[in-house]
């Protein structure tokens, strides 16, 4: 089932005023990504769903001058009016409105995960990478909220979490879309959230709380706090017993444009 790019759009932009409140693991993550760039002076970066423009200053740091696009018009322009210096465009990751040949550095830190083709995205990433030029990506592996998952499956049977790809599929990705990969690394975040309506607070505060394939009749108070009752049954942190976890599993990738 294809995702909605619309609707994740839509939630983005809810999210915009929000974002950087809910978001420790992104922040957490694009700051891991960033740290795997070659180090060299790059003349034109991309910040490819680049949200509210958290990272557009480290890029500055390593490029001269910066294009952010993001899916949500709200995050585009809420990166703009945050960095004046910037080019802020709304595009599709898999249809990227810019040149071929047209950039140095591509920086995309957990977005790729809402593409319907993985594959696509790289191939549109080349097309506008130089020749020599580097992609830095981050993305959700399959097995990311399985406590969110598995609580809700004992509810109902409907999608609750959206399903990633594994890393198998991540690396065939990359080969289809003609990169030889630099480097791939794997890395499991757990992260703590006091009760499970913190987490469920919190995707929502990233905007990242559409599911593919979810109807939109919401979830009954008794069938959430059923869920949460499990949550907190099966869930709970050996080091904080008052808190549960939250598993993300998470691909790094380093690819140059041969």
């Amino acid at each position: 089932m294809n995702i909605d790019k619309r609707i994740v759009a839509q939630a983005f932009s809810k999210a915009a005023l929000t974002y950087n409140q809910s978001a420790q693991l992104q922040q957490q993550v694009g700051q891991h990504l960033l740290s795997l760039a070659p180090p060299r002076c790059y003349q034109t970066a991309l910040d490819l769903g680049c949200g509210t423009g958290y990272f557009a200053r480290p890029l500055l740091s390593k490029a001269q001058s910066l294009l952010a696009i993001d899916l949500s018009h709200a995050m585009a322009s809420q990166a703009k009016s945050e960095h004046a210096s910037i080019t802020a465009l709304v595009s599709d990751a898999e249809q990227l409105a810019l040149a071929n040949n047209s950039v140095d550095l591509v920086f995309s830190s957990l977005a790729l995960q809402w593409c319907n083709s993985l594959s696509g995205a790289l191939s549109e990433i080349k097309r506008v990478l130089k020749p020599g030029g580097v992609a830095l990506f981050s993305t959700l592996l399959d097995g990311s909220l399985y406590e969110l998952q598995q609580a809700w499956q004992a509810v109902d049977q409907r999608p609750h979490v959206n399903r990633f790809l594994t890393q198998a599929q991540v690396a065939d990705a990359i080969s289809n879309a003609g990169f030889n990969p630099q480097g791939l690394s794997a890395e499991t975040v757990i992260m703590a959230y006091q009760h499970p309506l913190a987490l469920l607070k919190d995707l929502k505060g990233i905007g990242a709380n559409y599911v593919v394939g979810a109807k939109r009749r919401a979830s009954t108070p008794a069938q959430l706090n059923k869920m949460i009752e499990i949550y907190q049954q099966d869930f709970s942190l050996a080091s904080q017993p008052e808190s549960v976890s939250a598993t993300y599993q998470l691909g790094y990738g380093v690819l140059i444009n041969d």
